[in-house]
């Protein structure tokens, strides 16, 4: 289905009206939309963008980074059953620190220690780096020495356990470091744990007072502008701007692009067909509850109706027995009576209204 679909994927660039854009599923596009981790990748994980990358960890994580250097973002898994692990963009700066950082679209319920874990993948891979290194150079064994790392997460969700962390300068920045839990003092070891919530941050353009606020609003709403915002226009974000419009990119990685979209949007429309899908069978599922549980109501209020019924005409039968056997008893009382003072049967039987033999019937 997907190779099918991108068989007819061209990538080629549009001009109109002097501005050259993309047209990806009828749209025209000039900006990538960064944040889509494809999009994220190749703007800010591409040869070129050093200085951009280093302009945005500098006003976002208040570092003092000089130089940046692109390293691997693949890494193998720590078993031979683990995936490989690949981050979206993974550098270095002129001190040996490092820096991963990432673009996350899906919500994961435990995405706090997916990013504690990726740290020790990084940080493991240093360390084989390392090792090697002064084995070969220095000719003494690693010491665990490892360089600070920092993993940086921008959020495309609501991330909920930024209640109580630590912010470093506001409400959707949340910053984590080992730390002694009676001083408060660093463990040193040099780990940060950055996370940037996009979903918390509504400014409008208008509204970003702080280079730090272009920069966040520039990542999430680059895709929907047809051009720089002047407000941006001679500031370090303008770059960005740059860096991003799709018609810089070479023609694999504007088809590259492309793909990711439509597997975006691909996903999103089996999410929300499962979700449908879900609301019908809980529907049914409670009608069927329903009528169920109708059924059983019915039953027992029928149950007591009845019941009720039964002892109305249970009172009435037995009324009518009661006034029947008075009956009886009167009538056999007269009719023995009647003999007694020597009337005969015909005539007893006439004066009752009764036949011969219902009146010989009550003789005893």
């Amino acid at each position: 289905m997907i190779k099918d679909r991108t068989a007819n994927l061209k990538g080629k660039i549009v001009e109109v009206e002097g501005i050259r854009y993309q047209l990806i599923n009828g749209t025209l596009c000039r900006y990538a939309d960064l944040t889509l981790d494809k999009g994220f990748k190749i703007v800010l994980g591409r040869t070129g963008s050093e200085g951009i990358l280093k302009d945005l960890l500098n006003r976002l994580l208040g570092t003092n980074i000089v130089h940046l250097e692109y390293r691997s973002n693949e890494y193998p898994g720590m078993t031979e059953d683990d995936r490989a692990s690949r981050f979206d963009v993974y550098c270095r700066d002129e001190r040996g620190n490092g820096f991963l950082i990432e673009m996350q679209n899906w919500a994961q319920k435990y995405f706090n220690k997916r990013a504690v874990y990726y740290s020790s993948i990084a940080v493991q891979n240093q360390a084989i780096e390392e090792y090697r290194r002064q084995k070969e150079e220095l000719g003494k064994d690693w010491n665990y020495d490892f360089q600070p790392l920092y993993v940086v997460s921008f959020l495309n969700f609501r991330n909920w356990t930024f209640e109580g962390c630590e912010r470093r300068c506001n409400e959707y920045i949340a910053t984590y470091r080992y730390r002694d839990v009676e001083t408060g003092n660093e463990l040193g070891d040099g780990t940060t744990l950055v996370f940037i919530d996009l979903e918390r941050f509504d400014k409008t353009l208008e509204s970003c007072t702080e280079i730090e606020d272009l920069w966040l609003y520039s990542i999430k709403n680059m895709a929907w502008q047809n051009n720089c915002p002047e407000i941006v226009e001679g500031t370090e974000v303008e770059a960005l701007f740059r860096q991003a419009e799709l018609a810089t990119m070479t023609m694999e990685q504007r088809i590259s692009y492309e793909t990711s979209i439509m597997s975006r949007n691909d996903m999103l429309n089996s999410m929300r067909e499962a979700v449908e899908a879900a609301k019908e069978e809980a529907e049914k599922l409670g009608r069927a509850i329903g009528e169920a549980e109708g059924r059983e109501i019915g039953i027992a209020e029928g149950r007591e109706e009845g019941r009720k019924e039964g002892r109305k005409e249970g009172r009435e039968e037995g009324k009518e027995e009661g006034r029947e056997e008075g009956r009886e008893e009167v009538m056999v009382t007269a009719v023995n009576k009647l003999l007694k003072n020597g009337v005969s049967i015909e005539i007893i039987a006439d004066s009752l209204g009764i036949t011969i033999d219902k009146a010989k019937g009550y003789i005893i």
